[in-house]
């Protein structure tokens, strides 16, 4: 699609400069707002503790009259540096006024600021039914089949059902990466996360006490480790090699992709999971939790997990959040259950002595990404679909 321009609207998540890389050919794109440095990408990592203005933001979206509120006020801040007429492409907002443009979510979530009770607000909904209603919004692009029920729970109404349109994020396939590994005689297990309780940082380092006197094998843990559990760094000592995760995308890729054999992954609140798309591309199997979400969509396409049932988890039976976080992060701190530990285990026993079960999901995973639904090519002609719809 020759000389489409598309303005890019807060592209903060990884996932937005994988579109823009993969696209780069096609489409020129002018950004708004805060984006991922490419320097400073992080790979399955959350953003860094937000600055006393994102906090102050947090503390007006409370209720339902304030985050209607700023929901206007960055659409018009957005707004005074958009191009008048050029396609908006709107990454976790929305879009106020007559500009044409479409909305880029996760899953619907996103719109309530990921808060329960937001989602639960007549008027906040109402408000949100109105906005996305508007002919000014062209279409509505989400993440997964999940999401997609996420919506059409919340919005039930046809013209809004017709709107939305499922296109699932993936990376360019790493350079890293392209080189096949030889399988390891001493499995090495990946643990990438920040945000140690909810990330199942405490569930992965007990299934490694466990395993750690029946099989030999070693573990790089990249994550925040709370001072209560620092412990671990000594009943683990040998065994697994600890990192703060304050590694960019190609360092993790060079450094620990390469020499990984087995990536695990036990959040319970991801939407997606860009690390588990990177983890597939360098032929890993996973080990990870069945979420009501876009994760467990994509793990279905790549066919490449072994995935467990939570004890817990932020999504209720479509897709949308029923806890807020802090009280999932409670629970899982408190209603800690062995059981869970020990399907962890048995998990990562399963990989851990199987070389071949470990190339053959690997093997999957990597097809998937290098060829499949989740290739670069695929995702990008989807997109081009999708922005010729809506421009003509």
């Amino acid at each position: 699609m020759p000389g489409l321009n598309v303005t890019l609207s807060l592209p903060g998540h990884p996932a937005m400069a994988e579109m823009r890389n993969i696209l780069s050919g096609d489409v020129a794109y002018s950004v708004l707002g805060a984006q991922v440095p490419e320097a400073g990408n992080r790979a399955g990592v959350a953003m860094r503790a937000v600055p006393f203005a994102s906090r102050l933001a947090a503390q007006v979206r409370r209720s339902s009259l304030g985050a209607i509120s700023y929901q206007r006020l960055r659409s018009g801040i957005m707004l005074r540096s958009a191009s008048r007429g050029r396609l908006i492409h709107c990454c976790s907002h929305l879009i106020y006024g007559d500009s044409p443009w479409i909305g880029d979510y996760e899953n619907v979530n996103v719109l309530g600021f990921y808060s329960p009770r937001l989602l639960s607000n007549a008027r906040f909904v109402e408000h949100l039914r109105m906005t996305l209603s508007q002919p000014s919004c062209r279409a509505i692009r989400v993440w997964s089949d999940s999401a997609r029920q996420s919506f059409c729970k919340l919005f039930p109404e046809a013209r809004l059902n017709d709107k939305v349109r499922v296109i699932y994020p993936t990376l360019a396939f790493p350079a890293e990466a392209q080189p096949i590994r030889k399988p390891s005689t001493k499995p090495r297990l990946l643990f990438v996360a920040r945000g140690f309780w909810v990330k199942g940082g405490a569930l992965f380092l007990e299934a490694v006490k466990k395993l750690k006197n029946e099989f030999d094998f070693r573990a790089d843990f990249i994550c925040d480790l709370p001072p209560e559990c620092r412990h671990y760094r000594e009943e683990l000592a040998g065994i697994v090699d600890f990192y703060e995760p304050n590694f960019s995308r190609q360092e993790l890729f060079a450094r620990f992709y390469s020499r990984a054999d087995i990536f695990v992954m036990l959040g319970m609140a991801d939407s997606y999971g860009l690390a588990l798309l990177e983890a597939s591309a360098f032929g890993l199997p996973i080990v990870a939790m069945r979420l009501n979400s876009g994760l467990s969509d994509l793990l279905r396409l790549t066919n490449n997990a072994i995935q467990l049932e939570p004890d817990h988890q932020i999504f209720d039976e479509f897709g949308i959040h029923h806890l807020e976080p802090a009280e999932l992060v409670r629970r899982i701190r408190v209603e800690r259950r062995a059981s869970l530990v020990d399907r962890v285990a048995s998990a990562l026993e399963e990989l851990i002595s199987d070389r071949d079960r470990r190339a053959e999901l690997g093997s999957r995973g990597r097809t998937v990404i290098l060829e499949g639904s989740l290739s670069a090519a695929a995702m990008r002609g989807s997109m081009l679909e999708f922005y010729s719809t809506v421009t003509n």
